[in-house]
Parts: structure tokens; C-alpha cells; sequence
């Protein structure tokens, strides 16, 4: 038979719990606690459960186990050991070695912390517990939630092995382990692997499958997300602009860059500098300064200058007859050099309709009859193909009545 007690009588014994200290919110009244110990819910922590079952007296407070979730008050602090209090029949050790060490540094007397259950041994009995391991769960639980909204995360490299570099991330006071292999570096390939030691990056989760309790990130992923923003900001710039980049790679034909940390364009052999035209001589990593002069395919083909000058490209018309050399003849179509960073293609249709015959090197009289400015493609015929030419000017024909219209409106 219990004698009943009101809440502030239970608070001002003071041997066992303060209920304040617990939460200030909150404070459980006696038939709370009763109706708590005789049917449990989980409303209320079961160690607050158990000091009231010892202060009425129960004999069978309720056991805890390992990698049970308790909560309870920091009631010492030294340099090898937290002591929690959880209201159980011993306190909870926590040893500050590695992780925990970094954890407990930021503890304080008398504050109340959630303690994972790592060990009970007997003989004697000891109680032995984590913060560490809890924030570890939560951690995981974060980089799901990083996995799949696509967010990023500050990692620090800290050396380079053959396949790429070994990274440290910290979450919540938490080193994580991460390793990024050198194809999700950058978005081309670096030309000093060490210029990213010691430096801190945005790095995103490439997988969520952990290779030996080790995450796999990507700094390309996390630049790829860039490229929309800067591309509208290059577009809104004045022609002009100077820009600054590093060469990643050279061809017969021009020269490669990266700049603004995430776009890659190329600058024509014909568009570099006079002190500047061997292209075989421009070693990988060189900077290099140019124009950008026209960007496509949403920032996937983007033309470089070191010479700001017309191109065909920037005049070319529907309706223009120019002369072109056959590059090459494919199944869907010959490729067309209209000039020397231009070209067009002639449709496999229009060349068996002209019953024409092309082959390599040939100099051919073409005519505009399309052009897709987005994505840098311009399509011809033949300048004696009558059919295409009597279409071209019935559109012409029926645009020019349309800006009559419009003007006389």
C-alpha cells in the first residue's frame, strides 16, 4: 500500500532527482509516475521511472541493457571519464578515448545527456556507456538525408594514395573517414593530384554503400550543381569580361580550359594569341586568359576566344550560300567545314534526292536552310536544289507579310 504523495513533496527530498532539472517544462505529478511504473507507455524516461520505483520502495526496478537509449545528469567530469547518473542502481562510465574524448570536451556538470548502453559487467559491476556512438547513429541517419537531397558537405583532404584521396568530415563533433577516387576529383582531370591536400572542399555523397566502413564522395558531383548558375551568370556578362582559366588538355585544334571552378570550354587554334599559337607547347595546369564567346547545349559546348572577331558563325543566315569542304560522309549525313570553327551538315535525304555523290575533301555550294543557335547546329542543301530554294522563299514571303502586318498595326 503506497502513501500518497503530491508532486513537490516527491521534489523536496532531493536524494534521488530533482524533476526540475529534468525538464523545466515538465513536471510529472504522482499519479503520473504510478500510473507510469504499472503500465508503461514511455511518456516518461524509464530512469526517472526507476528513481521513483526506489524511493517507494519497488524491488523490481526495471533492468537496462546494452545498446539500451537512457537519459540522465553529468554529475563528474576528469580527463579519462564522464560519470552519468541515470537513476539506476550504478552510474554510466563514459571513457574519453578517440571520438569520445572529442564529444566529452563540450560536456558540462549537471547537464542532462542521452547515453547509448555499450557494456554491463560484473564483478565488479560497472556500467559502461557512449555519447559518441549515439551521434554516430545520427550522423548516418544526416547523411541518408544528404544522399538523397543532393546536399553538400565540407570535407578536409588529407593525402593522396594511386586511386584518389582520403578525406576527413566532421558532423555534429563526428570524424567520418571518406575517400574520393581521382575520377570524382574535379570535372577533368587534375594535372597535380597534391594541389588539393590540406585544403577544405564541398564534397556530396556518391554512394550510400560504405567500402570498409568508409564513405565514397565526389567534388565533380558538387560542381556539376554549379553549372546552371554560372552559366546565366557568364550570359549576363558583358562580352568582354576577361575570364582566367587552366588548360586541362590540347588537341590539333584548340586548346581546353576549365574555369570558374565547374565550366569547361575551348579555345580554337585560330583564336589564340599570336604568343600563344603552339598549341603543342601549353603544358596542362597553365593559366590562361581568354573571352568566352558563346556558350550552348545549357553549358555543355562552351567556345572560347583569345580574339574578340566576327565569325561566320556570327553572321550566318537562313538563306546564305557559302562554299564548304566535305569532312566526312556518314550514313545519317556529310559533314560540312563552312569555317574554321564552324561547320553544318547536309542530310543523307537532301544528297540522294540531288542524286550527288560526295566524298572527303570535295569543295561544294551549299545553302542555309536551318539553324539551331542553341545548340550550335546549322543544316544545308545543295545551291542548285531548286525544291528546298522555292520553300526557303515562300517562308521568306509569308515572314515579310507577317511584319507588314505587324507594322501597319
Amino acid at each position: 500500500m503506497f502513501e500518497t504523495k503530491n508532486a513537490n513533496e516527491l521534489s523536496e527530498t532531493g536524494n534521488y532527482f530533482d524533476f526540475e532539472s529534468f525538464d523545466e517544462n515538465y513536471i510529472p505529478k504522482y499519479k503520473n509516475l504510478l500510473d507510469e511504473s504499472n503500465n508503461p507507455s514511455g511518456k516518461i524516461p524509464k530512469n526517472v521511472i526507476n528513481q521513483f520505483k526506489k524511493y517507494e520502495g519497488y524491488v523490481d526496478i526495471d533492468e537496462i541493457n546494452k545498446n539500451d537509449i537512457v537519459n540522465g545528469k553529468i554529475i563528474e567530469i576528469n580527463k579519462n571519464y564522464v560519470v552519468v547518473d541515470i537513476g539506476y542502481k550504478d552510474n554510466v562510465l563514459i571513457n574519453r578515448r578517440g571520438q569520445e574524448d572529442k564529444v566529452c570536451k563540450h560536456l558540462q556538470i549537471d547537464q542532462m545527456v542521452d547515453v547509448m548502453i555499450t557494456d554491463i559487467s560484473n564483478n565488479p559491476y560497472i556500467i559502461r556507456g557512449s555519447i559518441s556512438e549515439l551521434i554516430k547513429m545520427n550522423v548516418d541517419s544526416k547523411m541518408k538525408d544528404f544522399y538523397k537531397n543532393n546536399v553538400s558537405i565540407n570535407a578536409t583532404v588529407i593525402d593522396t594514395i594511386p586511386a584518389g584521396y582520403n578525406l576527413l568530415i566532421e558532423i555534429d563533433g563526428i570524424t567520418i573517414d571518406a575517400f574520393m577516387p581521382n575520377t570524382l576529383a574535379d570535372v577533368n582531370k587534375i594535372s597535380d593530384v597534391n594541389s588539393l591536400v590540406g585544403k577544405n572542399i564541398k564534397v556530396m555523397l556518391e554512394t550510400l554503400q560504405q567500402d570498409k566502413g568508409i564513405y565514397v564522395v565526389s567534388r565533380r558531383k558538387y560542381l556539376k550543381t554549379l553549372i546552371p548558375d554560372k552559366v546565366k551568370e557568364i550570359k549576363n556578362n558583358p562580352k568582354d569580361k576577361i575570364y582566367t582559366g587552366h588548360v586541362t588538355g590540347t588537341r590539333d585544334f584548340g586548346v581546353f580550359i576549365q574555369f570558374e571552378d565547374c565550366l569547361t570550354g575551348m579555345i580554337h587554334k585560330a583564336n589564340i594569341r599570336e604568343d600563344q599559337d603552339k598549341i603543342k607547347s601549353i603544358e596542362p595546369g597553365t593559366l590562361i586568359d581568354f573571352y568566352v564567346k558563346d556558350i550552348t547545349k545549357g553549358g555543355n559546348q562552351i567556345i572560347l576566344t583569345q580574339i574578340l572577331k566576327e565569325s561566320l558563325w556570327d553572321t550566318i543566315r537562313v538563306g546564305d550560300i557559302i562554299k564548304g569542304k566535305v569532312i566526312s560522309v556518314k550514313p545519317f549525313g556529310a559533314l560540312i567545314e563552312l569555317d574554321y570553327e564552324t561547320n553544318g551538315l547536309i542530310q543523307t535525304t537532301y544528297i540522294n534526292k540531288n542524286n550527288r555523290k560526295l566524298v572527303a575533301g570535295e569543295i561544294v555550294d551549299v545553302i542555309v536552310i536551318s539553324i539551331i543557335r542553341d545548340d550550335r547546329k546549322i543544316y544545308l542543301t545543295f545551291k542548285d536544289d531548286d525544291d528546298m530554294i522555292n520553300k526557303l522563299k515562300e517562308k521568306s514571303d509569308e515572314l515579310e507579310k507577317l511584319k507588314q502586318k505587324f507594322n501597319d498595326n
